[in-house]
């Protein structure tokens, strides 16, 4: 598999080479060959999917920032972000990079429909869903609408809040499985990097977005629990992940430039350890995943580290546990993007469901290499009913997508965590609730920014998501 992944992205490379080949007109010696106008939507859809595995899901943003909000890493080197110093550049690269993908979904999706493939057309739709989704559980509100206006002119995109974008966002994967429900036989291509043209796991996907969004704004959004059952109840209409083979994972060929991202960090930095809220949890209910996510500290017992921790009080960094092998140490590992244990959970907690619940736990440890056996005995001793045992497990099942696990800690409340303990901005007794907005975003495109960052309070707190119902948080 990852060979050939390989070998998708050299035909990748061979395929934009081949536009930009020169000819016998002199005309056209004008133009630059190294900006194509048209490319296959192919291409495009396989550079979008490996461009935002690798800047979404790297050190910068996930592992410095979003997963120590989460409270699975903290960092023992260099700690600013996790104590919300962040940099601005990095904030900056991250929105851009976030828009950068959505128009290279948005330029995809027009090719393909000039190219009569309408399964390339909803693999695009999906991606291009999943970006926008973790862009505003990032940012709450942000351009949507008019977010790739710039390719109709528009220079100063306006604003729609997350109330607007998660329904819309929920259409445009229910068009994505309609898309792939036509039954058409035209392949996506070799920027199929995802799920090598299985085009029924590339639908399973969609719906399983789409059970997540609706899962998430259920308790605010009527309308959402009516699709999360239907989903649900109508696998035939609207299929969904099945088993661990239907994991939507980014492999890494294993090979520069194309090395795993959370590898290729550690290759020169050792700024993070696994934390403390992870740690405890893990070895205090014994759990068979403890291994595998991190590693025991020099004296051979587990430790994490408190994330944002003042820099003074770090101390012997040797006393932390460091990131488990198959996290960290995988040249050809995986990015998750989404997991079937994630589907298994929503399921869950949409039903009370005991064995859906226990289904889940299960599938998590199988897919850290736990003896299925084991697996069942370990998930036996968790009741669905329980919040604290339904989000606890479902948290630590999205280890090393600290996107999600964010969002799910600010929306279930579980694990309750403090804000960083050496953070600047005093009176906050909480992780962030937004990741700031952009200061380049406040130089360009200040009016319509405006009254939204007004809601924020020190860049990270101020109004929550639409999704986030807690009360007496700051």
């Amino acid at each position: 598999m990852k060979k050939k992944f390989q070998n998708i992205f050299s035909l990748l490379i061979v395929g934009l080479l081949m536009f930009t080949a020169c000819t016998d007109d002199w005309e056209e010696m004008n133009e630059d060959p190294n900006s194509p106008t048209t490319v296959p939507g192919t291409n495009l859809l396989g550079n979008g999917i490996r461009y935002f595995g690798e800047y979404y899901y790297d050190a910068w943003f996930n592992m410095n920032n979003v997963s120590t909000y989460a409270g699975h890493l903290g960092k023992i080197q260099y700690v600013d972000e996790a104590r919300y110093e962040e940099r601005e550049s990095v904030i900056n690269t991250a929105w851009n990079d976030l828009y950068r993908v959505a128009i290279d979904m948005e330029n995809a999706k027009k090719f393909a429909r000039q190219e009569g493939n309408p399964n390339l057309e909803a693999a695009a739709l999906t991606f291009q869903s999943l970006v926008f989704q973790i862009g505003t559980d990032s940012w709450r509100d942000m351009p949507f609408t008019d977010a790739i206006g710039g390719l109709n002119g528009v220079t100063n995109p306006e604003y729609d809040e997350q109330e607007t974008i998660y329904p819309a966002l929920m259409d445009s994967l229910a068009k994505a499985n309609s898309l792939f429900a036509e039954g058409s036989q035209r392949e996506i291509g070799a920027g199929d990097v995802l799920f090598a043209g299985d085009l029924l796991k590339w639908q399973k996907f969609a719906n399983s977005i789409r059970l997540r969004m609706a899962n998430r704004v259920a308790a605010v959004y009527p309308e959402a629990a009516t699709i999360r059952n239907e989903i649900l109840t109508q696998t035939g209409t609207y299929p969904i992940m099945e088993s661990n083979a239907d994991n939507a994972f980014l492999y890494w060929p294993g090979s520069s430039p194309y090395k795993e991202p959370w590898y290729e960090d550690q290759e020169t930095r050792d700024d993070h350890a696994v934390a403390t809220f992870l740690i405890d949890y893990l070895v205090n209910n014994s759990d068979p995943r403890l291994s595998v996510i991190a590693k025991p500290n020099k004296n051979d017992v587990y430790n994490g580290v408190v994330p944002g921790v003042a820099p003074d009080n770090v101390g012997d960094i040797n006393l932390y546990s460091r990131i488990g092998e198959l996290y960290r140490e995988t040249v050809d590992g995986y990015i998750p993007f989404m997991r079937y244990a994630e589907v298994k959970f929503i399921e869950a907690e949409a039903n009370a469901d005991q064995n859906a619940f226990e289904e889940a736990i299960v599938a998590s440890c199988v897919e850290n290499g736990i003896d299925a056996t084991a697996a069942e005995s370990y998930a036996s001793g968790f009741v669905v009913t329980d919040p604290e045992d339904l989000f606890k497990q479902k948290w630590v099942a999205l280890f090393k997508q600290g996107h999600e696990a964010w969002a799910e800690t600010r929306r279930s409340g579980f694990p309750e965590m403090p804000a960083a303990p050496s953070s600047p901005y005093t009176g906050h007794t909480d992780p962030p609730f937004v990741f700031p907005y952009p200061t380049d975003e406040s130089n360009l495109n200040s009016a319509n920014l405006a009254p939204y960052a007004a809601d924020i309070v020190d860049k990270f707190w101020g109004k929550q998501m639409w999704w986030d119902t807690r009360t007496d948080e700051q």
